[in-house]
């Protein structure tokens, strides 16, 4: 699966996300990047993405694994 071609937000906490999230609901779809299990000070999983985005409004598309350790999750503001 191609990663689609969208402005990568990177994001290392929850109350990070959700703050981003809130100022900027305008932005459309962009690809959210996250630290991996291996950067456990910085990890943040899908499932608590989710909800996270859903919590401010937005939607979830699907996760990508990245280069390195990062997780690349589509989100798009509803």
């Amino acid at each position: 699966m191609t990663v689609p071609n969208l402005k990568r937000i990177k994001v290392s906490s929850e109350q990070g996300l959700g703050n981003w999230l809130a100022k900027n609901s305008e932005k459309g779809e962009v690809l959210l990047v996250t630290c991996g299990k291996k950067s456990p000070d910085k990890f943040i999983s899908s499932e608590q993405v989710r909800l996270i985005l859903s919590e401010h409004g937005w939607t979830a598309g699907s996760s990508f694994t990245l280069k390195g350790n990062l997780v690349g999750h589509v989100a798009k503001h509803a």
